[in-house]
């Protein structure tokens, strides 16, 4: 007595739309989670929300932290992807990243649930959250690295991935808080967004200029 229920092993619901059961968790969780925030969406509003069981909810993500965590990857995932096919594949390295970010803005509205629940989710308190948005945090900036060491490598810099790195770990935080203070305004977002490929490369140019020509 007093067990949570979690489903017979094996069981799996069959959503009547023909997403997958974790998907409906996940779109219902995205949705309670950007309209209310992390702290004040509960397990029972999410799985009223879904149509599923507690125990589907704890089959695939173990608590409320880990639904949090898979809904910020999943909008992590369509970020990118997004970003991926905006920008031209064949294009050299420095077109390549100044397309990045400037396709940013248009992405950034078009995920405007991701931010939300990023920025409700840093007050939390509950068990796991900071882990979560860390990996989230570091996995976003490896995407973005992957874009900028390619130009920070071809500046003549010694170990591109390092400031790479660091440069797309800025440009996330900016983008975060970009967001935050255009109150998610789509006029406002691409003003605040607008300087930020000139501040990379500024950063990159003063980089090279610091350590000098590579031998």
């Amino acid at each position: 007595m007093g067990m949570i229920d979690k489903g017979e092993a094996g069981t799996e619901p069959s959503p009547a739309d023909g997403l997958s059961s974790r998907e409906v968790i996940l779109d219902a969780a995205e949705q309670l989670m950007a309209l209310h925030g992390y702290a004040d969406t509960s397990i029972s509003a999410i799985c009223k929300a879904s149509g599923l069981p507690v125990g589907s909810l704890y089959h695939h993500f173990g608590n409320k932290s880990g639904i949090l965590a898979a809904v910020l990857e999943r909008g992590n995932r369509q970020f990118s992807g997004g970003l991926d096919a905006m920008v031209d594949a064949t294009a050299g390295p420095d077109e390549r990243m100044r397309q990045y970010y400037g396709h940013a803005p248009e992405l950034l509205m078009s995920n405007v649930a991701y931010f939300r629940i990023l920025h409700s989710s840093l007050t939390s308190c509950d068990m796991g959250v900071p882990e979560r948005l860390a990996e989230n945090n570091e996995a976003v900036a490896r995407r973005l690295a992957a874009v900028i060491e390619p130009v920070v490598r071809e500046a003549g810099i010694a170990d591109p991935g390092v400031l790479a790195l660091q440069l797309a770990r800025f440009s996330a935080v900016y983008a975060a808080g970009a967001m935050l203070v255009s109150g998610y305004v789509r006029e406002r977002v691409f003003a605040e967004m607008a300087p930020l490929h000139e501040v990379v490369r500024t950063m990159i140019a003063s980089a090279a200029s610091a350590t000098g020509p590579q031998r």
